[in-house]
């Protein structure tokens, strides 16, 4: 994140995160100022092509004038970044200077919901930008489904998980022999999790002295405001 922008949550329809975003980004840079010659009442995209322009305009004459502003792109070069988590649905993020910036951003942009009140940090969206390991959710005596390489279609029981390499390896049930074979995570799917063993009932009583609080405030983060300013 650059120095003196922050981050801003939009929500949004879930399953419309990508259109919103692309509506916001034709906003952005899709847009270019409006400039006019007095004189013949052309239009230009920039200042610096109005005057060669008007240098040379047959209706110039003698006239004199300046070239005149129509229209601005206000969140040009102020709108840094726009992120769209893969896994968090109904949210999208804008960088940029001010809030007031995304006011301009999401003003007439169709399935925008409303803007959540409050500026968001990084830590609380950075596990939504980097996508899970591989081997995540997998367990021991889990039932697998090989979906690709030598042995694609086969099932296998877990017997060891390699959170490091993202590798597993496993037992094929189908094969009249026990070797264990080694494939990455992303080549296996889950068919049948593997029963979990009830842990014995924990003695709720009163939290032992000088035990550790939580060091966040929830009314720090931005989930907090989540309901606060939405737009029908």
């Amino acid at each position: 994140m650059e120095t003196g922008t922050s981050i801003y949550a939009v929500r949004t329809t879930i399953g419309q995160e990508r259109s919103v975003t692309d509506l916001i980004t034709t906003a952005v840079v899709g847009e270019t100022d409006v400039w006019r010659c007095p004189f013949c009442r052309e239009e230009f995209s920039t200042e610096k092509a109005t005057k060669e322009h008007m240098s040379s305009c047959k209706k110039k004459k003698k006239k004199k004038g300046k070239p005149e502003l129509v229209s601005k792109n206000q969140l040009l070069g102020r709108v840094k970044a726009i992120l769209v988590p893969e896994t968090l649905r109904g949210y999208v993020f804008i960088e940029t200077t001010e809030f007031r910036d995304v006011e301009i951003a999401i003003s007439g942009v169709p399935h925008v919901r409303g803007r959540v009140g409050g500026k968001v940090s990084l830590e609380e969206i950075d596990k939504f930008l980097a996508p899970p390991p591989a081997a995540e959710g997998i367990s021991i005596d889990d039932v697998v489904e090989i979906i690709s390489g030598p042995f694609k279609g086969e099932r296998a029981k877990v017997v060891r998980v390699d959170a490091g390499k993202e590798e597993l390896i496993l037992e094929l049930l189908d094969s009249p022999y026990t070797i264990p074979v080694r494939v990455h995570a992303d080549f296996a799917k889950i068919v049948e999790r593997a029963e979990k063993k009830e842990e014995p009932a924990e003695v709720v009583g009163e939290k032992a002295e000088g035990a550790d609080t939580d060091a966040f405030d929830d009314d720090d983060s931005f989930w907090a405001h989540e309901e606060e300013e939405e737009e029908e």
